[in-house]
């Protein structure tokens, strides 16, 4: 019974410890696990709830998705029929335009094919002609027609009378490059020096080139004496007592009156003043030349040094170097043609090669043929011809040129087989392209190109 009673009084206890201390933490746990349970199923309706939402709006998107997908699609197809409208509008646009440059680079072609034909052709026929000419020609018979021919053209063309192509003065030759006011200073001095030289002989005339050619080197190497001489215009009384206080007694009284002339001139430049003094000293020596009676011999052997000098242009820059002392060029001409020449051309010849100032040799001695040309009264025609020009053909040409130009002119004559046939002429600055050659030339250029 007791132990009834004992095992009651700890079941008691024990009642009683769980309900005092294990049951409020049981109910405690039980409580919070039925607060998350609700927790947990409040979310879950709110979860359902929220899924349904979703379920409805991927609904509505898929809808709109699908209505957008299909306005895509028409505004695609629409866009896809512009574009094809488009495309073929550019076609048929770049068809027609391909087309038509294909039609003008056809006729563009095809133009110049014929021009290519035709210029093909007319040098055929040139070449054929000229081959037919060369032949003709090839006998001096034929040639020397051809100067007749030449000739009586011109023989027409004189028929009106001097011609107004060539107002070229015979007085003006190697003056042409100077100013008006220098012109009339040379030609001044040119006179006095014909009115003070009539009395002199050949031998004084030759003494006084020879010292006017010094005092010329002087005036060269001497450029402040120069320009004193010329450039004080308003003292010319000055100027002439300076060149008789420098040249009286030296030189011959006909030489310190050229200068003096020269000094009392107005010049445009110094350099006019040495150019004008170089050609009287050539003029002296031509009256010279014409005291002893030989100057057309002097015209025809200056205008034959003047064709060497021509033809060979390395021996025309030898003598125009001006690094090279004048003595030494004027030795070279020497050993080339001293002892063809007779003493006055020489005499002319040495004096241009020591005193050339930058002028070439050539254009200088051609210049001293046309003043032996025209001291003579004549102008002078350079008559180039593939054959000799026969006695009476030249007469002939020297007629009809002097009733052309209204003046005497004298005929040099030069051979050059190039030309064919015919005659180049050349006049002061006006040249007469009458050979065979150039109108060849001539018809090749105007062919269409």
């Amino acid at each position: 019974m007791d132990i009834v009673i004992g095992n009651l009084i700890g079941l008691a206890i024990i009642v009683f410890l769980f309900w005092k201390f294990v049951r409020p933490v049981l109910s405690k746990a039980v409580t919070a696990q039925k607060e998350a349970i609700a927790e947990q199923v409040t979310e879950s309706e709110a979860a359902k709830a929220r899924v349904a939402d979703a379920q409805a709006a991927h609904e509505r998107a898929l809808a709109e998705a699908k209505a957008e997908a299909e306005e895509l699609h028409k505004g695609a197809v629409r866009d896809a029929e512009n574009i094809k409208q488009d495309l073929v509008a550019q076609i048929e646009s770049e068809v027609k335009r391909i087309t038509e440059h294909g039609r003008s680079q056809t006729e563009l072609n095809r133009a110049s094919l014929v021009r290519s034909l035709r210029n093909d052709l007319g040098l055929t026929a040139i070449d054929g002609a000229s081959k037919l000419v060369r032949s003709h020609l090839a006998d001096s018979k034929a040639q020397s027609e051809s100067i007749d021919r030449v000739i009586e053209e011109l023989e027409s063309m004189s028929a009106g009378g001097p011609s107004d192509l060539v107002t070229r003065s015979v007085d003006l030759i190697g003056l042409h490059s100077m100013r008006a006011t220098s012109r009339e200073a040379a030609l001044a001095v040119s006179s006095a020096f014909d009115s003070s030289a009539s009395s002199l002989d050949s031998d004084a005339l030759v003494k006084a080139s020879d010292e006017l050619t010094e005092v010329i080197r002087l005036l060269d190497t001497n450029p402040v004496l120069r320009k004193r001489l010329t450039e004080d215009e308003d003292n010319t009384t000055g100027q002439v007592k300076l060149v008789e206080n420098l040249f009286g007694g030296k030189v011959s009284p006909i030489v310190v009156e050229v200068l003096s002339a020269a000094v009392k001139q107005r010049w445009s430049s110094s350099a006019d003043f040495s150019a004008a003094l170089r050609r009287q000293n050539a003029l002296i020596v031509l009256a010279a030349s014409e005291r002893d009676g030989v100057i057309e011999q002097t015209e025809n052997e200056l205008f034959s040094v003047a064709r060497l000098i021509d033809q060979n242009p390395q021996l025309a820059s030898l003598l125009s170097d001006h690094s090279h002392d004048g003595g030494k060029r004027a030795e070279l001409l020497r050993s080339l043609v001293g002892e063809k020449v007779g003493k006055l051309s020489w005499i002319l010849l040495a004096h241009s090669v020591e005193l050339l100032q930058g002028q070439p040799a050539d254009v200088a001695f051609d210049q001293l043929a046309e003043l032996a040309a025209a001291r003579r009264g004549e102008s002078v025609a350079h008559v180039v011809s593939a054959a000799p020009v026969s006695e009476s053909q030249t007469t002939r040409l020297a007629s009809v040129l002097g009733t052309i130009y209204g003046r005497t002119i004298s005929v040099q004559t030069e051979i050059d087989p190039d030309i064919l046939g015919g005659l180049r002429i050349a006049v002061g600055d006006e040249v007469i392209e009458a050979d065979v050659a150039t109108r060849l030339a001539k018809a090749a250029e105007s062919l269409p190109s």
